[in-house]
């Protein structure tokens, strides 16, 4: 018997309801956060609760349903932080475009001949209903920069040379990422995502594209979350400052920290998103039917 195992039917004697305890601590993490007690640069909160969520949860944790929940609840979320406008006819294109890039990303298609070079098949996607959309894909040929960021990118002539040295990364993790999702070592899935987001940086410095880096870049890196068993992150407006703060950080000094810390709160914001949210709604629904079974019952007795 595993140590694992041993501690889960400790608990089970102890009589501890280990589904519970994960919903409520994650519960505890949301009150937290809603009370703006939560982000900074200690990622020990998160870090503690993706341990707990999966190296005790007693059910098998698949992310596959949740996927098609995340891009129905959350394709606006990265069209706001884009600064897309919902109410325009050519951001409705873009949102449009968005749902069928996640649409791809989460098919077969996109496991045929993936690498770095993947970005181009997602870039089309996304404008795949814009005008001049045959133009989707297409690196720019031009130099970049981002106004207020300080942020050097990449030299268009770079892009190419330096993709390609960033391929051996993607490379690296997709060769990792089954055995990792299968290692339940959740120290080696933390540093698995740690290196997801460093990877993610060095693409938004490379900048391939003249628009939609960041939409395109981040379903990239959520397609490499999801193969290693990781549920995709979103971002929302709101959070737009500590996001950039961070990723600033990381791509001007070379210090990650921040934006490590950061992606393990939203990686404890999409579990709670996309599974406790829905635990406590199914738990509320069995509860009710169980109160409407004892009226029913005791208005019967008394009938």
């Amino acid at each position: 018997m595993s140590e694992k195992e041993k501690l889960l039917e400790q608990l089970d004697n102890y009589g501890i309801d280990l589904a519970f305890m994960i919903q409520e601590a994650f519960l505890g993490y949301k009150y937290r956060k809603n009370n703006h007690k939560l982000y900074s640069a200690d990622a020990s909160i998160p870090t503690k609760l993706i341990k707990m969520y999966y190296e005790l949860n007693p059910s098998e944790i698949v992310f596959d349903e949740m996927k098609k929940a995340f891009v129905s609840r959350y394709v606006l979320n990265e069209s706001k932080l884009e600064g897309v406008n919902d109410q325009d006819i050519h951001g409705q294109i873009e949102i449009k475009g968005f749902q069928r890039m996640y649409e791809y990303i989460h098919s077969e298609d996109i496991e045929y001949m993936f690498d770095v070079y993947t970005l181009k098949d997602l870039h089309k996607q996304l404008f795949s209903y814009a005008d001049y959309s045959e133009c989707a894909g297409d690196f720019r040929n031009w130099d970049v920069y981002l106004p207020g960021t300080g942020t050097e990118l990449s030299e268009w002539s770079m892009i190419r040379p330096k993709l390609n040295e960033l391929d051996k990364e993607v490379q690296s993790l997709r060769k990792c990422a089954s055995t990792v999702k299968g290692s339940g070592d959740v120290d080696m899935l933390l540093y698995y995502l740690d290196r997801c987001v460093e990877l993610k940086c060095k693409l938004i410095k490379v900048h391939p594209f003249g628009d939609g880096n960041g939409r395109t870049i981040r379903g990239f890196i959520n397609k490499l979350l999801e193969d290693a068993g990781l549920p995709p992150i979103y971002i929302k407006a709101n959070e737009r400052t500590d996001y950039h703060k961070a990723m600033n950080l990381a791509n001007n000094e070379g210090n990650y920290s921040d934006i490590k810390a950061f992606y393990r709160y939203k990686v404890c914001d999409s579990i709670i998103e996309l599974d406790i949210n829905d635990r406590v709604k199914n738990a509320d629904i069995v509860y009710k039917k169980k109160v409407q079974g004892k009226v029913k019952v005791k208005d019967a007795l008394n009938s």
